[in-house]
């Protein structure tokens, strides 16, 4: 996946607290939004463009999935973030403005690698 620029926007209330996510992507260049909810990333999409959006599953007011359907239109890429005992799964839902749902879940690891590889491309 390649992005155009560093704007990433991630939706669910637990992603403030996700300090070393924010951290690499802060050290990778990204500026970082947050939106705690479908409603409230809906409102910030209508204004502001995003390379990248990474969600939560379960949203206090809907799904991530909901919120692909406001993706679908846009040229982004996109992530969900299923939660998985003491972890989580990383799925592909948007892949530069294409569905890619139903691509291997990636794990924490393989999600780092995936957005180091996102900065490296554009840093070229």
């Amino acid at each position: 996946m390649t992005l155009a620029g560093r704007n990433v926007l991630l939706v669910g209330q637990n992603f403030q607290a996700a300090q070393i996510l924010i951290e690499r992507l802060h050290r990778w260049n990204f500026r970082c939004h947050f939106a705690a909810n479908v409603q409230e990333a809906n409102e910030f999409l209508a204004t502001h463009a995003v390379d990248l959006v990474l969600s939560n599953t379960h949203l206090s007011d809907g799904t991530g999935y909901r919120l692909l359907m406001t993706l679908a239109r846009l040229p982004v890429s996109a992530f969900l973030c299923v939660p998985v005992e003491n972890s989580c799964l990383w799925l592909p839902a948007i892949d530069g403005g294409k569905k890619c749902l139903g691509l291997p879940a990636l794990r924490p690891p393989e999600f780092a690698k995936e957005l180091e590889e996102m900065a490296r491309c554009l840093s070229t």
